[in-house]
């Protein structure tokens, strides 16, 4: 149990550090050789947010392209479970596009495998259908 709850807190942590705008810490969350999944599991162009991300290198890739597309209104952690080293977290968000200035509303999931207490797999999902609903102009 111990484990659990100690990645637990990396989890909980990264989210902290996340909803206080510490963008240093919210990267040394994650493991030098991290694999980032926003919404698909497909390559994507650099700029765009849903897609793979590998390494920590592109893990700043992604916390830039959270930053460039949203000003967050709200983000809630409803709950952060774990078994051993994968830990389960779900929520609810509300961003405003900058692009657009609508309203991107969503529950979500994400599943973390921790390793040496890092963020080594990380798996975020959405309702992308409402993020394009969000993105026309």
């Amino acid at each position: 149990m111990e484990k659990s709850n100690r990645n637990i807190q990396v989890v909980n942590n990264y989210f902290t550090a996340f909803q206080n705008g510490n963008t240093n810490q919210v990267l040394d969350s994650f493991h030098e050789d991290c694999l980032i999944v926003s919404v698909k599991e497909q390559q994507r162009p650099k700029e765009q947010l849903h897609g793979i991300y590998k390494t920590k290198k592109e893990a700043k890739q992604f916390i830039a392209n959270i930053l460039a597309l949203f000003n967050t209104k709200s983000f809630e952690v409803e709950r952060i479970v774990a078994q051993d080293n994968v830990v389960f977290a779900n929520g609810s968000f509300s961003h405003e596009l900058k692009a657009t200035g609508k309203m991107f509303i969503s529950d979500w999931v994400q599943l973390s495998i921790i390793e040496d207490d890092k963020i080594k797999e990380y798996r975020f999902y959405e309702d992308s259908a409402a993020f394009v609903e969000a993105s026309k102009v």
